[in-house]
């Protein structure tokens, strides 16, 4: 397998990963997950019933579903969020083909402006760079591919109410 590259959403994302349960939702009790609005738990179920977010590899396992929405621990709003956790033996280049492909297909577009002019974005995408966006029940919606912690696990996360540029 091949080694994996920075560019992972935040922290907090993949520990709750990794104790999440399938269909979790925003739930009040979860630590440091407290306090979501009723139209951030809307947000939430719209995220967790988007297609993309089932969609992997040949060869890719699903392993957890996750989602969240609400205040964390210092008080800092969570914007609504869902993802899936899968393990394959398939390589990261691999993985990022076929979501790039598969993202496209769905409507979600390139918004990154770190991407320099001679780069292709897919190519930037390959690379970690690339900031995939789509129209998600009238909020910007950020989607996202994670790796590790273990070299054979990766997350597909999409984030809700972003209205800021990549």
């Amino acid at each position: 397998m091949t080694p994996r590259t920075p560019g992972r959403l935040a922290a907090t994302a993949m520990s709750v990963a990794a104790a999440a349960l399938p269909g979790a939702g925003c739930a009040d009790d979860l630590p440091g997950r407290r306090d979501c609005t009723a139209t951030e738990k809307a947000q939430v179920a719209t995220l967790e019933r988007l297609a993309i977010l089932e969609q992997h590899p040949a060869g890719a396992q699903p392993a957890a579903a996750y989602a969240g929405c609400g205040t964390d621990d210092s008080g800092d709003r969570i914007r609504p969020y869902a993802g899936r956790r899968y393990r394959s033996a398939v390589d990261e280049p691999a993985i990022r083909s076929f979501y790039w492909e598969a993202m496209t297909a769905d409507g979600w577009r390139n918004a990154s402006t770190d991407i320099p002019p001679d780069v292709a974005p897919s190519l930037a995408f390959q690379r970690g760079i690339a900031c995939l966006v789509k129209d998600v029940d009238g909020s910007e919606t950020r989607i996202g591919l994670t790796f590790g912690p273990a070299e054979d696990a990766y997350a597909v996360e999409v984030t809700s109410g972003l209205g800021e540029t990549c």
